[in-house]
């Protein structure tokens, strides 16, 4: 957990460095003006677009755009739901379940929301997983649209770039005695493949990659959310608690015990250290 900062200030220069080195490697084997085409880039786009306007919604796009830029600017927070979740298993062991609908109105985490409402008018902890489970499921299917649009993205894109280069060469073979079309439809049958390469895998590709783990961090903090939830409809201690949630997470995040003095109900009061 230590070195986490020097792996966030490393991350962005050797980023740096790996795209300079690729774009020098492009620079240095052909030249700036032979890579643009724009007969190349209107085939690639307007292919792509079509392409996943017409298998998603506009809502889909949507999303696609904002959970891109929430990859970049969000980080999953684990350690405000544990604590919370071990706040609230202190305050049901003091006042009842019932104390619960402050916190309920209050909670702006749409899951462990809905979770505190099924702890507060359900008692049987099975019911509750399979309610649990199924709402995991349902936003797990929600949270990888938009990967499916940028999986789309990455396998149409060398298509059309395909299909570029098949254009180029029919024009090449259609003006074979005009030496100057044939040097601009052989660009622009290469150019077109390129495009559809560099899409794919400079772009599409390494955005799915990014939002597995953004939905994976997501679905981690359900199933904490959830696991702690039974366990207190179970009438667990705030201390097993914490524990069981803590140890859903990697050896490097786990967290202290918090230091805190409180009176369960019915019992004496305890100091856990």
């Amino acid at each position: 957990m230590k070195f986490e900062p020097y792996q966030k200030k490393l991350k962005l220069p050797v980023i740096i460095i790996l795209t300079v080195l690729v774009f020098h490697s492009v620079i240095g084997s052909i030249s700036l003006k032979s890579l643009w085409n724009l007969t190349a880039l209107e085939i690639i786009f307007s292919g792509i677009f079509l392409s996943i306007i017409i298998s998603f919604s506009f809502e889909t796009l949507v999303d696609t755009a904002m959970m891109i830029k929430a990859s970049f600017s969000e980080k999953t927070d684990y350690v405000h739901v544990i604590h919370k979740l071990h706040d609230i298993s202190i305050k049901v062991k003091r006042e009842g379940v019932l104390s619960l609908q402050s916190d309920i109105e209050l909670e702006s985490n749409t899951f462990l929301r809905d979770a505190l409402v099924l702890l507060n008018d359900y008692k049987k902890p099975e019911a509750m997983r399979d309610i649990l489970e199924k709402d995991i499921e349902a936003r797990q299917i929600s949270l990888y649209r938009p990967y499916n649009v940028l999986k789309m993205i990455a396998n149409v894109a060398p298509s059309f770039g395909l299909i570029g280069t098949l254009l180029g060469l029919i024009g090449l073979l259609s003006d074979l005695g005009q030496a100057s079309l044939i040097m601009s439809n052989m660009a622009s049958a290469l150019v077109s493949t390129l495009y559809g390469g560099l899409i794919a895998n400079f772009a599409a590709v390494p955005l799915m990659g990014r939002l597995k783990e953004y939905i994976d961090h997501h679905i981690l903090q359900y199933t904490i959310v959830m696991e702690g939830i039974l366990l207190i409809a179970q009438n667990d201690s705030p201390r097993n608690v914490f524990d069981k949630m803590n140890v859903m997470l990697k050896e490097e995040q786990r967290l202290l015990y918090p230091k805190k003095e409180f009176t369960e109900r019915n019992t004496a009061t305890y100091e856990f250290q």
